[in-house]
């Protein structure tokens, strides 16, 4: 009873912190704060939304800088089960980082896209979300992009 006692004063206290960012971390097993690294862990179904973005892990871990007295966000590492919405696709990956201040994604392992005309596979995707494009790849010898067209 105790940890959950801590455990929710903690969340009761950094929400806020997160909100007021416009970031809205959510972990179903927990998140820890880490200061002196600059760095948030979480673990359990965790969703990461933002104003462009909303990004469904098992795991995820975020780096910060303080600008202007704010917590922000510069790298999320994200791994398992992985599915990213964004504008009208969706992203499904093992492995992925998202460089928030360049705008850049990168996923690795079972990657897919879906869009509502077509479904790309690959091994590794680059979504450059400042220029709108997508780079995907086959990072193993045996490997092929696939695309699925509906018609």
């Amino acid at each position: 009873m105790n940890s959950l006692i801590k455990i929710s004063t903690i969340l009761f206290i950094i929400l806020p912190f997160f909100a007021y960012g416009k970031d809205v971390l959510k972990a179903k097993e927990g998140i820890t704060w880490d200061s002196e690294n600059q760095e948030y862990l979480a673990t359990g179904s965790v969703i990461y939304e933002s104003k462009e973005i909303k990004i469904l892990s098992d795991y995820l871990r975020a780096e910060y800088q303080i600008e202007n007295e704010k917590e922000i966000f510069n790298e999320i590492e994200i791994k398992g089960s992985i599915e990213i919405f964004y504008n009208e696709e969706i992203y499904y990956s093992d492995y992925g980082l998202y460089f928030k201040q360049k705008d850049l994604i990168e996923l690795y392992d079972n990657v897919k896209i879906v869009s509502e005309d077509r479904i790309l596979k690959g091994d590794k995707l680059i979504i450059d979300l400042k220029n709108n494009t997508r780079t995907m790849s086959a990072s193993k010898k045996e490997s092929v992009v696939e695309v699925f067209i509906n018609e």
